[in-house]
């Protein structure tokens, strides 16, 4: 649990600033070729950090693509529910 929450929690703010700059602001229709388009880019969300992306990716025995689908995955099947809870709490 460790290792994947290590990996998770940096790739998660990745994927979120890149989720805010589509069009449709939902990682529904994103691609895993565009996130690693703003994953090679460094200036793209500068605060997450690629070399724990990658260290949490080695840490699993996973390939940086495998972490990064899996992950685009599971935010997709999250996003209905996080999305109303924010609604909820009025922050959406």
């Amino acid at each position: 649990m460790e290792k994947i929450l290590y990996a998770a929690d940096e790739l998660t703010g990745l994927i979120g600033a890149a989720v805010r700059m589509r069009p449709s602001k939902s990682a529904m229709d994103l691609e895993l070729s565009s996130l690693k388009k703003k994953f090679k880019d460094k200036k793209f969300a500068a605060g997450c950090s690629r070399d724990i992306i990658e260290n949490g990716a080695a840490m699993l025995g996973w390939s940086l693509d495998e972490l990064l689908e899996k992950t685009i995955l599971a935010m997709r099947s999250c996003e209905e529910s996080v999305n109303s809870a924010m609604k909820d709490l009025k922050l959406a």
